[in-house]
């Protein structure tokens, strides 16, 4: 029966056919960057969990991975309005490309 096992295995993965995460960020295109894993929040009195595979994500995993994702993205959004605002400082305060942006602004401030 090994013999037989070996020769014609109960388990046939095709490598020409895409896999579920594939297969689920083609059949929309609002799934297109559908990451391979979700992240949580941290919560004050539990541990850090682990990132889970996304096909193996419940429905309420998706939803407090949703809350993380915000999170980084309102977190990016804070950093990228910072640089923007120190970049307009900086040139208000007549600095070129090759000028120290944060010296520059530094110089604009109001005594």
């Amino acid at each position: 029966m090994r013999l037989f096992n070996h020769l014609m295995p109960w388990r046939t993965d095709m490598p020409d056919q895409p896999d579920d995460i594939t297969r689920l960020r083609k059949s929309h295109y609002a799934l297109d960057e559908l990451p391979e894993t979700v992240s949580f929040p941290k919560h004050p009195s539990e541990p850090a969990r682990e990132p889970l595979p996304v096909m193996q994500a419940t429905v309420d995993d998706i939803a407090f991975a949703i809350v993380a994702a915000e999170r980084e993205s309102s977190a990016a959004l804070g950093r990228a309005s910072a640089l923007k605002r120190l970049h307009n400082l900086a040139r208000e305060a007549g600095a070129i490309g090759s000028d120290r942006a944060a010296a520059a602004a530094l110089k604009r401030e109001k005594p």
